[in-house]
């Protein structure tokens, strides 16, 4: 599997099963393997005040894009539509609302 280079400069906390990376990379290409190594990434980043993390993540463009997660709006929603059908991830959308989707991993 041909890992991109903006992957390589990433530091992830924990273990990556090559197989779920794999899985991710084969649902919904780079943008899916993205977007499971930003939900991994913010996971594991206590609350400021609270000092506790979550599994429900937002994925907006203005923070993803000022950590170099940078990915087309319409590529991030095409990518999350598969990942949901393959139930490899819960999104939380309120439609017409301007906000961005929360995202849970199913398979971590």
């Amino acid at each position: 599997m041909h890992i991109p280079d903006w992957a390589k400069k990433k530091f992830i906390m924990g273990t990556h099963n090559p197989y779920i990376l794999g899985t991710y990379f084969k649902i919904a290409g780079a943008a899916g393997l993205m977007i499971y190594f930003w939900v991994r990434w913010r996971m594991h980043l206590p609350h400021y005040i609270t000092k506790q993390t979550n599994e429900w993540v937002t994925i907006d463009n203005v923070t993803m894009a000022k950590y170099n997660f940078i990915m087309d709006p319409k590529t991030k929603a095409k990518a999350l539509r598969k990942l949901e059908k393959e139930k490899l991830i819960q999104v939380h959308l309120i439609k017409h609302s301007g906000k961005a989707p929360q995202v849970r991993l199913i398979i971590k």
